[in-house]
């Protein structure tokens, strides 16, 4: 009788010292959520990702924004700071591909910034310029950095924003631009083809027209369809045929045809 009371009054004991811990958890979290309403910001922490050796974008660009489009954080409530407000500001600025807005306890707001990736240099027929990311976006020029990437020009349609970046790709006219991708992301994905071109020209037929680094002969692709083995027989032709010869001897070689390679000499 007496083993079950005292096993009862320790259960009780044990009840009452979790109760005690909920409870005061709970004051502490409230406590902790009122001051963190009531903090002011101390300080504003710009992080931007370098990481791809990409400067388009640096803090005081960041910082510059933010005051345009919030004023001066640094003494505002954080509870009066719209954090979704801020990413989605930070997001517009044209070399933002990505921004995470975060506080502390200490008043601190602290974003974190991803830069678009460029894939493509474009110059359109009416002069405008720009690039192609690696969303198959267009990404205005930067006063403050340029990118080293494949040149894209010649008889080019109105831009579309409509690029297909996957292997859905119709081949006519409408789809120029998603060929445009396919084909740029598939040379900037081969170590060789990446290191071999360096433009792509579109001619008045609508084929494509590689411009290597090394040569003064141009490879006509056609379009993008069955793209890999056009590829494939042009690293054959480079190693085992152009190769032995003078790289100055054809003026260009056409992978068009499935069987064969057609090559024009000067």
């Amino acid at each position: 009788m007496a083993k079950k009371q005292h096993s009862k009054i320790k259960q009780i004991l044990l009840t009452g010292v979790w109760l005690g811990l909920v409870l005061g958890l709970l004051v502490v979290m409230g406590f902790v959520n009122h001051n963190r309403k009531e903090a002011k910001c101390t300080g504003l922490h710009i992080n931007v990702d370098y990481s791809d050796d990409l400067f388009f974008v640096d803090e005081d660009d960041v910082r510059t924004h933010i005051y345009e489009v919030a004023g001066d954080l640094i003494g505002q409530p954080i509870k009066s700071i719209n954090i979704s407000e801020l990413e989605r500001e930070v997001t517009i600025m044209n070399a933002v591909e990505k921004a995470e807005v975060f506080t502390d306890l200490k008043g601190n707001v602290t974003i974190e910034i991803i830069q678009r990736n460029p894939i493509a240099r474009v110059f359109m027929a009416n002069g405008k310029s720009g690039y192609m990311d690696e969303d198959g976006k267009w990404m205005n020029l930067s006063n403050k950095y340029t990118a080293r990437v494949i040149v894209i020009n010649g008889f080019l349609p109105k831009w579309s924003e409509e690029i297909i970046t996957d292997s859905n790709i119709n081949f006519d006219d409408k789809d120029v631009w998603s060929q445009v991708y396919l084909l740029t992301q598939t040379i900037r994905s081969d170590e060789f083809l990446n290191a071999q071109f360096e433009q792509i020209y579109v001619d008045d037929n609508g084929d494509f027209v590689l411009i290597p680094r090394v040569g003064r002969h141009s490879i006509l692709l056609g379009n993008t369809e069955q793209l890999d083995r056009k590829f494939e027989k042009l690293k054959l032709f480079y190693k085992d045929g152009i190769a032995k010869v003078d790289w100055n001897k054809y003026k260009q070689i056409d992978l068009r045809y499935k069987y064969q390679i057609v090559c024009t000499k000067r």
